[in-house]
């Protein structure tokens, strides 16, 4: 049974909030982060990328990130609450809602299975976020974990987002409400509710989950006095039902054919599959078991029906699968496309037009776009125990960085 605790969260102050929050540092081109640099003096960004950290050796930069964030406290930047609470989430984005509870998952849950992964992490990766939360000591972005949809759960979040939320601010036209849940009675109900949940799912944040993972494994040994409650036992989580989140697929670009004209790729291909000539306006896959592939120009469907027969390993049934061991593995020649600098990645919430501008540049030599992963598949890789391809999903919403940070000093014992 799943073990999710409240948690007094470092957040901003309600007037700071909109200047202080941010998205993720992967997704700001070097333009926007160095505009936001120099424009916004308390974005959080001020605290894990500042301007010239990039010079400081590895070890430095990271007590630097640790000395950031306590300035930022000092300046009352940040608040703390001051009992353990858990935190409703709300965030609009084209239309979509997505609702879900910020708490503390258990290290324990995670490496006892009760917490189901679906996809394979970089040991390297994982190392490096350990040393990041050794030294910072901080969580600033949760882990994004998924359940099945939970009537009672369902019934509070609804109840408690018709009463005046804490925060209520837009940033890049997205949305974001959040609700403070401090009552023991709607406490003790939230932790009860996941409590008789037998297991959750990572959705987005794997290498984040399994560097907690190990930086506890590492803790423990050096504490002689380890009782499995210390603050490191623990990292930030934001829990939405599986109707609250959105699926989309994890689209491939590759910048050669390995040798073959257009034409020799296209006979290549009518080998196994149907490919057909695509002349409607909707080019990307409409269900499952078809692939588009945009090529010179035209657009083309691929039906990979017939291929997905594997019932001992799921992952092999995914259209993502069929692309990698069908096509790009034996035609383009790229076999490992963690680390083939031959192939790139762009998330369907990019459009076709997108697309095409990218691969009409000539940079690219084709692109393939995938019907999106289902909830349900998701959930038959991750108890099978087998993986899917790196880069199989991206999964909405994304979720903002310095908004609630648990911080190892005093999060879970404000």
């Amino acid at each position: 049974m799943c073990t999710i605790n409240p948690f007094c969260a470092l957040r901003p102050t309600p007037e700071k909030v909109d200047k202080v929050a941010t998205h993720a540092v992967e997704r700001y081109s070097k333009e926007e982060m160095e505009y936001i640099l120099s424009h916004n003096p308390i974005s959080f960004l001020q605290v894990i990328n500042p301007p010239h950290i990039a010079e400081q050796s590895a070890h430095d930069r990271l007590y630097s990130i640790k000395k950031n964030l306590h300035a930022f406290i000092e300046k009352n930047v940040f608040i703390q609450d001051a009992s353990p609470c858990f935190y409703i989430y709300r965030q609009i984005k084209n239309g979509r809602h997505h609702t879900g509870i910020i708490g503390l998952a258990s290290v324990d849950d995670y490496n006892n299975n009760v917490i189901k992964i679906h996809e394979q992490t970089l040991a390297q990766r994982e190392e490096k976020l350990k040393e990041y939360l050794d030294v910072c000591e901080f969580n600033a972005e949760p882990v994004c974990l998924t359940y099945t949809h939970n009537k009672v759960l369902n019934d509070l979040m609804r109840a408690k987002t018709e009463t005046t939320p804490t925060y209520d601010y837009t940033i890049d036209e997205i949305r974001h409400t959040l609700w403070v849940v401090n009552t023991p009675e709607e406490i003790e109900q939230i932790h009860a509710q996941f409590n008789n949940i037998p297991s959750i799912y990572i959705a987005d944040g794997h290498h984040r989950a399994a560097s907690s993972a190990r930086l506890a494994e590492m803790r423990k040994a050096n504490n002689p006095t380890h009782t499995g409650n210390e603050p490191y036992n623990f990292f930030t989580a934001a829990l939405f039902a599986d109707d609250e989140l959105t699926i989309f697929s994890y689209n491939r670009m590759v910048q050669t054919l390995n040798g073959h004209t257009p034409d020799s790729f296209l006979s290549e291909l009518k080998k196994t599959f149907q490919v057909t000539l695509l002349t409607e306006r909707i080019k990307e896959p409409t269900y499952k078991n078809l692939i588009s592939l945009y090529l010179q120009k035209q657009w083309y469907s691929i039906n990979i029906g017939g291929l997905t027969q594997h019932t001992d390993n799921p992952a092999k049934n995914l259209d993502v699968s069929v692309l990698s061991d069908y096509i790009l593995s034996p035609v383009l020649g790229i076999e490992d496309i963690r680390n083939d600098k031959r192939i790139s990645f762009i998330p369907a919430v990019k459009s076709s037009e997108e697309i095409e501008k990218i691969v009409d540049s000539g940079k690219i030599a084709a692109a393939f776009c995938l019907y999106p992963v289902s909830f349900e598949e998701l959930i038959s890789v991750a108890y099978s125990g087998k993986e899917m391809p790196p880069k199989s999903t991206w999964i909405e919403p994304k979720l903002e960085s310095g908004l609630l940070i648990y911080s190892f000093e005093t999060g879970k014992t404000c």
